[in-house]
């Protein structure tokens, strides 16, 4: 119980923070004015095919924040129009290194250059920091 009302705490603070820090809504703009912070972990997308429909595809990440407090890492996935297609979190709690998924629909999309973008949030008592990893391209192109 203690750990899940901690981990949700995370999640309003982290919410809190970006909203106040940066002003416009969450996402893609918004992890240009967090510090980067690329020891803090790593996210990878390969490249691969946009499936027809509306399918989940996977990514790797490896969180290793500087303290030993609460942690999360929010995702977001970026077209190649420039707009966020995909924004998620991978909770505290979760395994430091391992495995998500993103879910993108072919018919709102199109092949092409996609960007993953990450931002670690570490809150430690009262104290609440956020690191942006280091952006990854990636392409998905259409089925042969």
């Amino acid at each position: 119980m203690r750990r899940a009302v901690a981990g949700v705490v995370a999640v309003l603070a982290m919410i809190v923070v970006v909203a106040v820090a940066s002003g416009p809504p969450v996402g893609a703009a918004s992890t240009r004015s967090v510090e980067s912070h690329p020891e803090w972990g790593s996210v990878h997308a390969g490249d691969g095919v946009l499936k027809r429909g509306c399918r989940s595809y996977l990514f790797s990440y490896r969180v290793t924040p500087p303290d030993d407090g609460y942690w999360d890492l929010a995702v977001s996935v970026v077209g190649p129009s420039g707009r966020t297609l995909f924004f998620g979190y991978v909770p505290e709690g979760s395994p430091r290194a391992g495995t998500s998924s993103y879910r993108l629909c072919r018919s709102k999309t199109r092949p092409g250059r996609y960007k993953l973008k990450a931002v670690v949030t570490v809150m430690d008592s009262n104290d609440v920091a956020q690191g942006r990893l280091q952006t990854v391209k990636f392409r998905l192109r259409k089925p042969r």
